[in-house]
């Protein structure tokens, strides 16, 4: 009986700490390119996807990644939404999709993308037909992809949504500072113009009569990990300098196993120079 007992804890804790550990992340395509294949049915239009959005869960104790799912919109046709993705090949996802349109069965093949280090890929979805009969286990027939329905392609990009993790307020060349540390680290998207660093903890800057700006502060961790850390504090320090006052800060964040670091000061100024441009008041 105690042994039995054992056994059942230890799998109720492989389950908890799977649950606990595992993040979910969304990801979008930019600059999308999409075009359809041979075959063309009245109100079936696959050559300008509107947007590709998956959802993946990541264990922040290693390098795994799990597809949950993967929805794809058109202007011209009906939402593909696949789910139940298996890594079939080292660069291969797959899903297999029943009864969407007017096929039975189609195939959604995923291709080049790394989600722990989005930018460094080149994604590549492709939809065909299902015309093989193949009813064991049929998205691990990869010598068979049957007719091809359209292809697209894109940047990922990460669009999780990140919370506030703290903020600190400061009176810089006489205005009124506000910084706001996101608890996620991540890059830049490709298409925003950013001065300076591109990737690593995240600071929302809003300044009196300057605007609003994000600032990217390189962490000291590789960027295929940032997803197993997490910034929890900005500390902010008010020094005196030559003219007026300045401020140095530091970001605190914790690893999956909660293990806290602090990161050395820093100059702010150069930073909001950097973001915003060299003030002269």
């Amino acid at each position: 009986m105690n042994k039995v007992a054992r056994n059942l804890g230890a799998v109720l804790f492989s389950i908890l700490s799977t649950t606990t550990y595992a993040k979910t992340y969304k990801y979008d395509l930019t600059a999308i390119g999409s075009y359809q294949g041979p075959i063309h049915y009245p109100n079936l239009d696959f050559s300008q996807v509107k947007s590709a959005l998956f959802t993946v869960n990541k264990d922040p104790l290693g390098p795994d990644v799990q597809i949950n799912s993967l929805e794809v919109s058109f202007p011209n046709a009906a939402k593909l939404t696949a789910t139940g993705f298996k890594k079939i090949e080292p660069d291969l996802y797959r899903a297999v999709v029943n009864d969407v349109w007017i096929y039975r069965q189609v195939f959604v093949d995923v291709r080049g993308i790394d989600f722990n280090r989005p930018q460094w890929g080149t994604p590549h979805i492709s939809v065909s037909i299902s015309e093989k009969s193949v009813f064991i286990n049929p998205e691990s027939t990869t010598d068979y992809a049957g007719e091809p329905l359209f292809n697209l392609h894109g940047i990922l990009r990460d669009v999780t949504t990140a919370k506030i993790a703290d903020t600190a307020v400061a009176t810089v060349d006489g205005k009124r500072l506000t910084l706001s540390l996101k608890d996620n680290l991540t890059s830049a998207p490709v298409e925003s113009q950013v001065n300076g660093a591109r990737e690593g903890f995240v600071i929302d800057a809003l300044w009196q009569g300057k605007g609003q700006k994000t600032i990217y502060v390189p962490a000291p961790v590789p960027e295929e990990e940032f997803d197993r850390y997490t910034a929890i504090g900005l500390v902010l320090e008010e020094l005196n300098g030559p003219e007026t006052k300045e401020y140095s800060f530091s970001v605190k964040f914790i690893d999956a196993t909660g293990g806290e670091t602090l990161t050395p000061p820093q100059p702010l100024k150069p930073r909001l120079n950097d973001a915003f441009g060299t003030t002269p008041w």
